[in-house]
């Protein structure tokens, strides 16, 4: 079986260099912005407070943060590649890599991370630092995904459709394991933030449907495409893929989406 391509220098499978990041990406904000949002509103965005997004993809929480914090806060996003961040007069861009660059000199009111810490095999270590880069009250927020592609397809012209996705999640499944992935994560990092002594942890989950090219349907096919070959390598058949592809598009298609498990947690003050 081929080696696992990862992005440069990271562990991750999927590249923002690809023509597939971009679709890919909206799919993630399309899918849960509007619940991170809540979330952090939760947390307590206020005017003149200081934030940093940790893998911060298409900009868009990063934006709104910005939003919130207003001329007199501060919102710092970082990417491994940063170039699909949209610009914003309140967001500061930095090209960073959490596992060997420095985190930002300075305490933050709050951490953001969404989808980052799941591909990462030292994401205790990490999530040890980015609490330490809190300062006394500030809260961080690490949101992950738990697909169950498997169990997702809400209505299909096709019924192949159903077997097809649940070959999809067991080789995706084993290609970012390859990697480095632990697709368990999302359900540890409660017990993960008590463990490093944040206090006031607690956790809510999310997920939605969506047509096809929306959402979770658009991230199947961004996934897939992108993915093809190692997908293949993995034991998925190319007429599976070629099916998803054109289902994934499909308006007929309603799929369910990734549930997110949003977890936060507050240093102590």
């Amino acid at each position: 079986m081929p080696m696992v391509v990862r992005e440069a220098g990271t562990p991750y499978v999927f590249s923002n260099d690809r023509p597939t990041a971009a679709p890919l990406l909206d799919a993630l904000g399309q899918m849960h912005d509007p619940f991170t949002t809540s979330r952090l509103t939760e947390a307590g965005v206020t005017p003149g407070s200081r934030w940093l997004e940790i893998g911060a993809g298409a900009g868009t929480i990063a934006a709104w943060l910005a939003d919130q914090v207003g001329p007199d806060g501060e919102v710092i996003a970082t990417d491994v590649r940063p170039q699909h961040i949209r610009t914003h007069s309140g967001v500061t861009v930095l090209e960073h890599n959490i596992l060997t660059d420095p985190l930002p000199a300075g305490e933050f009111d709050g951490i953001h991370a969404r989808a980052v810490l799941q591909h990462l095999p030292a994401r205790r270590e990490v999530l040890a630092r980015l609490a330490g880069a809190l300062k006394p009250g500030g809260v961080l927020v690490v949101e992950e995904m738990e697909p169950n592609w498997s169990r997702s397809v809400l209505a299909t012209p096709d019924e192949e459709l159903h077997e097809v996705v649940a070959h999809y999640e067991t080789a995706l499944t084993h290609v970012l394991r390859t990697a480095g992935n632990d697709p368990t994560w999302c359900r540890s990092v409660f017990g993960a933030m008590e463990d490093i002594g944040l206090d006031e942890v607690d956790m809510k989950s999310w997920q939605g449907s969506w047509r096809g090219g929306t959402g979770a349907a658009l991230l199947a096919w961004a996934g897939s495409t992108e993915q093809r070959e190692r997908l293949i390598a993995a034991g998925m058949a190319a007429g599976d893929l070629d099916l998803l592809a054109e289902l994934a598009l499909d308006p007929r298609v309603v799929l369910r989406g990734i549930l997110l498990l949003s977890t936060m947690g507050r240093r102590k003050a």
